[in-house]
C-alpha cells in the first residue's frame, strides 16, 4: 500500500484526531506523547554521555573503541559511528539479547550529518543498514530517491513506504534490529513543517541571554537581523556553523563592542578567518576600550577558556537558556488548538516517527536516540531549572499524517 493513500484515515483509538484546514491540509493532532514512550532513557547527545546510568560512562566506552579519553568527537566524524555502534550492542545487551545486532536503521533530516553518520556506522561493522532522511515540501509533487541505502523524500509519511520496501527487501525489522533516531527536525519539531518553532526558541534563548548579560533591554528586531545575518554561509569560515560561536559573536556585535559593518569588511576581505582569531581580536578590543560591562567581560572569558579547552559548546549559559525555552515551546497548546496554529508556536512530535518507532519496537527492534544537540540545551541544570524535565521526557503533541493502516499491512 502506499502511503499517500493512507492519510485521511484515523489513528487508533485512544487518540483523537482533529481536522484542520481542509483537504489540502493533511496533518493532524494524535493526542500527546514523548520521545521517551519510545526509547526510554536510550538517548545520547553531544558528549555522549549516555541518559541511561545502566550503559557504560563514555570513558568506558572510548576506552573500549581504543579512542582518546578526551575525545568527544562530533556525528559527522568516523570516531562518533564506533562510540555509537559500542552503545548499540550495549542497548542489546540490556535487552537481554543474545545474537549480535545484524540490521542498523537510522532515522535523521540532513544528508551531511545524519546519513554521513549512518554511512560510517556501516563502514565501521558488518550490520545491513537503511536510512531514511525526511523534509516536508508541501509545495512539491512527491517523490524520493534511494542512494547507498539512503532514502531521501518529500514528505514525512513517505516512511511507511520505506519502511515496506526493507521488508520487502528481506530486512527483519525484529529483535536483531537497532534504530537510531535524530532528534531535532526529526523525531521532534520535523524539518519543513515546525522546525521554525525550534529556531524561534534558540533565537529567543540568545535573545535573553544578551540582554541578561548586558544589562539591558535590546531592541529584538536589531538582535534578530543581527543572529540571521551571521548565521550565513559567508561568516562560516569563523563560525564553523557552530550556534554557540554565532551567539557569542552576536553578543560582541550587540555589546557594540565591534559593528556589523567591520565584522563583515573582515570576513569578506580575508583578514577574519577562524573564532579563535575573532576572540584574540575581542581581547584586544577590551585592552583598549573598557566598555560592554562586566557581563561581557566574564561571558568572553567562559567561552575562551572553553574554546581552548577544546569544548565545542562553550558558551553554556546560552544553551542553558535555550533548553528552558525549547520546553517551554512543548505542549504548550491545549489540546484542541488549530493544528495550523500549533505547528507555528509549539514543537510537535513527527507523528509519522512516533508510529513507525511505535510499530517497530513492537516488532522487537531496539530504539535509541542520538542527537549533536549539546546537553545544555537538552538537560536541565540541577542547580536552576529542578522543575523542569529533559527534552526526551517533556509531553507534546504528536502531529503529522496517520501511517498506522500502512504499517499494518506490512509482513
Amino acid at each position: 500500500m502506499n502511503m499517500l493513500s493512507a492519510t485521511n484515515s484515523t489513528a487508533e483509538a485512544k487518540t483523537t484526531p482533529q481536522a484542520n484546514g481542509g483537504a489540502e491540509f493533511p496533518f493532524q493532532n494524535y493526542g500527546r506523547g514523548t520521545l521517551a514512550d519510545l526509547c526510554g532513557d536510550l538517548v545520547l547527545y553531544r558528549s555522549l554521555e549516555p541518559l541511561d546510568t545502566r550503559l557504560p560512562k563514555i570513558r568506558r566506552a572510548l576506552y573500549e573503541t581504543g579512542l582518546a579519553g578526551d575525545l568527544r568527537p562530533r556525528k559527522q566524524d568516523r570516531e562518533y559511528a564506533r562510540i555509537a555502534l559500542f552503545y548499540a550492542e550495549a542497548a542489546r545487551r540490556l535487552a537481554g539479547r543474545e545474537e549480535p545486532l545484524q540490521e542498523l536503521l537510522f532515522v535523521g533530516d540532513t544528508l551531511y550529518n545524519d546519513g554521513g553518520a549512518f554511512l560510517n556506522m556501516i563502514a565501521e561493522s558488518d550490520l545491513r543498514g537503511a536510512c531514511f532522511i525526511g523534509v516536508e515540501e508541501p509545495t512539491e509533487e512527491p517523490a524520493h530517491s534511494l542512494n547507498d541505502g539512503i532514502y531521501m523524500a518529500n514528505r514525512w509519511a513517505s516512511i511507511a513506504d520505506w519502511a515496506a520496501s526493507l521488508r520487502a527487501d528481506g530486512f527483519q525489522l525484529g529483535e536483531n534490529t537497532v534504530v537510531i533516531m535524530d532528534i531535532d527536525k526529526t523525531a521532534l519539531g520535523p524539518k519543513g513543517r515546525n522546525d521554525k518553532v525550534i529556531d524561534q526558541a534558540r533565537i529567543q534563548g540568545a535573545y535573553k541571554t544578551m540582554t541578561a548579560l548586558l544589562g539591558k533591554e535590546l531592541d529584538k528586531e536589531s538582535f534578530i537581523n543581527i543572529y540571521q545575518e551571521i548565521n550565513q554561509a559567508k561568516y562560516h569560515a569563523v563560525t564553523k556553523d557552530n550556534q554557540d560561536y554565532l551567539a557569542y559573536i552576536c553578543l560582541v556585535i550587540t555589546s557594540g563592542m565591534l559593528t556589523m559593518d567591520e565584522l563583515e569588511k573582515e570576513v569578506l576581505d580575508g583578514s577574519l578567518t577562524s573564532f579563535d582569531q575573532f576572540t584574540r581580536l575581542v581581547d584586544m578590543r577590551m585592552l583598549l576600550n573598557a566598555g560592554g560591562g562586566e557581563g561581557l567581560r566574564q561571558a568572553h572569558d567562559a567561552v575562551v577558556m572553553s574554546v581552548r579547552n577544546g569544548d565545542p559548546t562553550p558558551f553554556k549559559r546560552f544553551r542553558r537558556q535555550e533548553f528552558v525555552e525549547t520546553v517551554g515551546r512543548m505542549g504548550c497548546m491545549e489540546d484542541d488548538a488549530p493544528v495550523a496554529d500549533m505547528l507555528a508556536q509549539e514543537i510537535t512530535l513527527t507523528e509519522e516517527v512516533y508510529a513507525l518507532a511505535e510499530w517497530l519496537r513492537g516488532r522487537g527492534c531496539i530504539v535509541m536516540c542520538l542527537s549533536d544537540k549539546p546537553d545544555e540545551a537538552s538537560i536541565p541544570d540541577p542547580r536552576h531549572e529542578t522543575d523542569l524535565p529533559p527534552i526526551h521526557k517533556a509531553e507534546t503533541h504528536r502531529v503529522g499524517v496517520d501511517i498506522r493502516p500502512a504499517l499494518a499491512v506490512i509482513a
